[in-house]
């Protein structure tokens, strides 16, 4: 299979080292990085091993690209305000069987793709591993709670998606097709949304929030807000916002107690985070359907408070 990765940070990294095993992989990523991954080789570290990747093409633009390239799956890792100068990037590359998929956090995402390139040739990602980037050309799996989800948006789990989930996991990531990846995707969201603010917040890791009872309390009343919303859009949800609660402290939080979320990091590195892409999502679908987020809204403005202050103390 020809991929290409566009976004080449931690994540994008991660699945372009593990996929260059057994397929031809070129990665779309900023100069330092890319810089010593053609001049090193690509270093994945952590929970999954120490390895060196050689066999990939690094570049930092599209346009660096031969000519005569061509791509099965176009995979678009980049943070979720970039999707739209992303795959507007890579549209001269989707050909005739090209599928783009959405790897990314956050709500909205396959639909601003489908809206460039088609429906029929987007699908959705989801990544339940955590990376980060130590330094150029190397990158950690720092955490891992599950297998990954790969969907097409309409035909259930379809051949399609099996292949990609067969090739991911063959390569050494775990993955699996899913017959729902936008119920999905948002099912990664509701996690996103009760923790991914409060640690950046409060700068702690994710372990922290489910130990306090204010904490508990605010992810309870983001959650309630964000479930109200994705009914009202329909979406095909497998939990109320009370058991969906329950499943986060019983069983997707003890897996990732130490993780410090990627919004964390972005505020304590100065830089924009994806919080309009999460509980900002959730005030802007609130506002269109009537629906109050009071919870979500003022969350999102702390956080937007931070990424101004960036990483001067007061």
């Amino acid at each position: 299979m020809n991929i290409l990765i566009f976004g080449a940070g931690a994540m994008g990294s991660v699945f372009g080292g593990f996929l260059s095993r057994d397929n031809s992989v070129t990665l779309i990523g900023r100069r330092e990085h890319i810089k010593a991954i053609n001049e090193r080789g690509l270093t994945i570290t952590g929970i999954w091993g120490e390895h060196i990747f050689t066999r990939l093409a690094a570049f930092t633009s599209v346009e660096q690209i031969p000519e005569h390239a061509s791509f099965d799956l176009i995979m678009i890792t980049t943070k979720s305000y970039d999707t739209a100068s992303a795959v507007k990037e890579v549209l001269p590359l989707v050909k005739e069987g090209t599928a783009v998929m959405s790897m990314q956090n956050g709500i909205g995402n396959e639909e601003l793709i489908a809206s460039v390139v088609g429906k029929q040739r987007t699908m959705g990602g989801m990544a339940i591993f955590g990376a980060r980037l130590l330094e150029p050309g190397c990158a950690e799996v720092t955490v891992y709670a599950s297998e990954c989800l790969v969907g097409d948006l309409e035909g259930g789990a379809t051949p399609r998606a099996k292949e990609i989930a067969s090739a991911f996991t063959h390569a050494g990531i775990p993955t699996k097709a899913s017959d729902d990846i936008i119920r999905e995707k948002w099912m990664k969201a509701f996690y996103n949304i009760a923790l991914n603010p409060l640690s950046a917040i409060l700068r702690v890791p994710y372990g922290k929030l489910g130990e306090m009872p204010e904490t508990r309390k605010l992810m309870r009343a983001m959650l309630r807000e964000a479930f109200e919303v994705a009914n009202a859009l329909g979406i095909h949800l497998k939990f109320t916002w009370e058991e969906y609660y329950t499943h986060l402290l019983e069983k997707l939080l003890p897996p990732t107690v130490s993780h410090i979320s990627s919004m964390l990091q972005d505020i304590e590195r100065g830089k924009r985070t994806e919080i309009d892409y999460l509980n900002g999502a959730i005030v802007s679908l609130g506002k269109k359907l009537g629906i109050a987020t009071p919870v979500n809204e003022t969350i999102a403005e702390i956080v937007k408070a931070l990424e101004q202050r960036g990483t001067k103390e007061i």
